[in-house]
């Protein structure tokens, strides 16, 4: 007779811990063998000595079923020994032990400083993941050794700024993680507070009778600067300026004088060591006369009067401080053969001011000042539908100067636009595969290298498939005659229509009007225009009700009449006489100079202004009034002084830079 075979008991095996973090870890073992009923996992410290800290040990008892468990409010950086017990009806089995370390609690990433003062300093860092109650900050004081101010800040901040420091001292900083079990590892930076440093670069040049430029290199951390200049005569001006300058041009200063010019950064209420520098304006001659001629949307003609003696000049030119941005300053130097110069790529509707240094050798002679506007991106004209079917569209329009290609494009209103750019000698074009009876936007408009000029849309009805022909188009539309507030329009007569629909709209947009003539007519004048205003006029024939395919035409009104021949005479020492041609219909004059307005009647045509800064060069304007509105602008520039009436210069078409 056989003996029945025992079942080999066998504890729980290959204990593994994974997922090791500060504060908790998971245990997984192979489980026990027999009839368990359980498992009790014993949790408990072990000291730096590898002795058990029983006093600390914790039970954590396990159904039967269960092979791995997640121990928690463990201490971090902590060695534990993990003893797992089978559990059986009435004995407690074979054991298997295993021992972990917790890690450390996370530390703070990415500390560092983002911003230095002179007394202080901006701290950034990235906060850790998990449960924060805050952070804390050693600052290192200087006056105190070996004190450390202690600062405490939130769980949700991630920077901080340290101030009432020290300038040019590096500082050694620590920043903790606090966590509900205790603080992270700090984490160390060295930071170092800005050294209070004059300008390294300071420059004072291209100085003329009565001005100099100054130019200086940016000092980090400054909050502004202060620049001073005096005479000999120990006259002191100075003015503030913004962190943002590192050029500034001083003015009103006397010929063949020589001046003390310094600069110093500010640091909010802290002003730093001075630089010093001398510079002397000039005794020399000028230019006299300075034209912009033959202006288009992106070429110019600068052309001025030669000055005897002189080496050579510089054309200097960039975008008027309201243009800023369309255009990069530039300038060149020319040999002093040179007396005209073709500017090239200049940007559009663009105004720029030029000013012309004389040079004599490595002497920057008085510069002379204009300004011009260049023209705006041209709109193309004549563009007019000239046949359609219920597929198909023919459009054409006339040729623009300086166009490299044209865009066209067309839609219905619940389609998306269709674009093709057609090459500058492409005239026409057949938009094809369109819908029968549908009602269609076609907009063309120029491209000039990468800028696209301004749009010009007309509407056309495809024919249905039964249609007959459709109504012709107006042929031979002309603007014959452009008055301040009129267009005169003219057009060939068209057989078989019952009158001529003529309507305008502002280019600009607004209300578009409209007015149908009678068939007779080959003539229509719009009038109630606004002055100086481009306008989209459109023209199309009448059958019955029915409207043929309009011809669009632009056209822009003249400007109001300026003052002509404003000129500045029998200037003294303190005062001078501007006198001007009378403008016919107007209903007064605006005359200004420096912040002084003075509004006369109709009948004057001559002004005496007194109480005037010798010395001093003023801006002196006037515009003619028509009623409440304001005519064009004339300006005269006139020095205070005795002087022959050969220097008095008065051109409506200059500006004086005194920036």
């Amino acid at each position: 007779m056989s003996q029945p075979v025992q079942e080999l008991i066998v504890g729980p095996r290959d204990l593994q811990v994974s997922e090791l973090a500060h504060s908790s870890l998971r245990l997984t073992w192979s489980q026990a063998t027999g009839d368990v009923t359980g498992y009790r996992l014993l949790v408990t410290p072990v000291n730096s000595k590898g002795h058990l800290l029983s006093q600390q040990q914790r039970q954590i008892d396990l159904k039967a079923d269960v092979s791995t468990a997640v121990v928690t409010e463990l201490s971090p950086k902590t060695n534990y020994s993990l003893t797992v017990y089978a559990i059986y009806p009435s004995l407690i089995g074979d054991s298997a032990t295993v021992t972990a370390l917790t890690t450390p609690l996370p530390q703070v990433s990415n500390f560092r400083v983002i911003e230095e003062g002179l007394f202080s300093l901006r701290l950034g860092w990235t906060p850790p993941l998990g449960k924060l109650n805050g952070f804390k900050i050693f600052i290192p004081r200087s006056n105190r050794p070996g004190f450390t101010y202690e600062q405490l800040l939130p769980g949700d901040t991630s920077s901080h700024v340290i101030d009432s420091l020290e300038e040019d001292k590096k500082y050694p900083i620590s920043i903790y993680a606090v966590y509900p079990e205790g603080p992270s590892e700090p984490v160390s930076i060295v930071g170092k507070t800005l050294k209070l440093v004059p300008i390294q670069k300071f420059l004072v040049e291209n100085a003329t009778t009565d001005t100099v430029q100054a130019r200086w290199t940016s000092v980090k951390g400054a909050t502004g600067y202060r620049l001073t200049w005096s005479s000999p005569n120990d006259h002191i001006e100075n003015i503030n300026l913004g962190d943002n300058f590192n050029f500034y041009m001083i003015q009103g200063l006397h010929p063949g004088s020589e001046y003390t010019v310094t600069i110093d950064p500010v640091f909010g209420d802290v002003e730093g060591p001075v630089t010093t520098t001398k510079v002397k304006t000039l005794e020399s001659s000028a230019v006299q006369t300075l034209k912009v001629s033959a202006v288009s949307t992106s070429t110019a003609i600068v052309s001025w009067n030669s000055v005897p003696g002189a080496t050579g000049y510089r054309l200097a030119w960039g975008p008027t401080p309201e243009f800023v941005g369309r255009d990069r300053p530039r300038q060149l130097a020319l040999n002093s053969s040179t007396t005209e110069y073709h500017l090239k790529n200049v940007a559009h509707d663009t105004e720029y001011v030029l000013t012309l240094y004389v040079l004599f050798g490595s002497v920057v002679g008085p510069g002379i000042t204009a300004t011009f506007r260049t023209s705006p991106l041209g709109y193309v004209s004549n563009f007019k539908v000239t046949s359609y079917t219920s597929t198909s569209i023919d459009v054409e329009w006339s040729p623009i100067v300086g166009a490299t290609d044209y865009k066209l494009s067309w839609n219905t209103d619940d389609s998306s636009p269709q674009t093709r750019y057609l090459d500058r000698t492409v005239l026409s074009h057949r938009i094809e595969d369109l819908n029968p009876q549908s009602t269609y936007t076609v907009t063309i408009c120029a491209v000039y290298g990468n800028s696209e000029g301004p749009e010009v849309s007309l509407s056309q009805l495809t024919a249905a498939v039964s249609d007959s022909e459709p109504i012709q188009a107006v042929k031979g539309v002309k603007v014959v005659d452009i008055g301040v507030n009129s267009f005169a329009l003219t057009w060939r007569k068209t057989p078989g229509v019952s009158g001529y629909k003529i309507s305008w709209i502002p280019f600009l947009g607004g209300d578009e009007k409209f007015h149908v003539v009678s068939a007779a007519s080959t003539t229509f004048t719009i009038h109630n225009l606004q002055e100086s205003s481009a306008y989209k006029i459109q023209v199309s024939c009448m059958v019955g009700n029915r409207e043929g395919s309009p011809v669009l035409v632009t056209a822009r009104t003249l400007d109001l009449p300026k003052v002509n021949s404003f000129a500045a005479l029998n200037t003294t020492d303190s005062s001078t006489v501007l006198n001007w041609t009378r403008v016919v219909g107007v209903s007064g004059y605006l005359l200004s100079w420096r912040h002084i307005s003075e509004t006369l009647g109709p009948g004057f045509t001559s002004y005496k202004i007194s109480d005037l800064q010798y010395g001093r060069t003023y801006i002196f304007t006037i515009r003619p009034l028509y009623g409440e509105v304001e005519g064009p602008i004339s300006t005269v520039y006139q020095r205070i002084g005795k002087i022959s009436s050969k220097r008095l210069i008065s051109k409506t078409s200059m500006k004086l830079c005194l920036a």
